[in-house]
């Protein structure tokens, strides 16, 4: 393409392209949603590139990018499930096995229901960093408020969902005995 080409009008047309075998190739792994939002990610992410009139993009260029996004997506996942479990064997929450469709919209209601129990901006925090897998960065800037503010009602936030779950894993007799 002509160097005059808007980065814009590039991934426009590589949008018109290709995005369907980009959806197609994510839905092997996930949801309907959860497709259609890495999809949309990968079109997204070239905006991003500098250098892109300069480049040749390819269909599995494309598919590369939404791979390691759905990779992504898993491992942080996987880190907030470890994280939930931590020492006590926890064993509800947002389980995942191999053959789960990965989605940071597949929770079960119990974490849906213990993350209600957090306060609006620790819940927030949360979702945006660890379900959705936003930057400190880009959840500060969602939310209006600095970097620092995020990672501290994350921390929180983990912290208190660590409680619920050690109060859980609880005989009522060692309950009495700590309250």
């Amino acid at each position: 393409m002509p160097l005059s080409v808007s980065r814009a009008e590039i991934v426009l047309d590589l949008f018109e392209q290709y995005y369907h075998r980009v959806y197609c190739f994510c839905r092997r792994s996930l949801s309907p949603d959860g497709s259609e939002d890495i999809a949309q990610e990968v079109f997204t992410r070239l905006l991003q590139i500098e250098r892109l009139p300069e480049m040749t993009i390819s269909v599995s260029y494309l598919i590369k990018i939404a791979d390691n996004l759905i990779k992504r997506r898993y491992n942080r996942l996987q880190r907030f499930q470890r994280f939930l479990e931590g020492n006590d064997g926890f064993k509800r929450g947002a389980r995942l096995t191999s053959n789960e469709p990965v989605d940071a919209l597949n929770l079960d209601d119990d974490l849906v229901q213990r993350l209600q129990s957090l306060t609006p901006t620790e819940r927030d925090a949360v979702e945006l960093v660890i379900c959705h897998g936003l930057s400190y960065q880009e959840a500060a800037q969602c939310m209006g408020v600095p970097v620092s503010t995020v990672n501290n009602w994350k921390y929180r936030g983990l912290q208190k969902l660590k409680e619920t779950v050690n109060d859980d894993a609880m005989t009522p007799m060692e309950r009495s005995m700590a309250g």
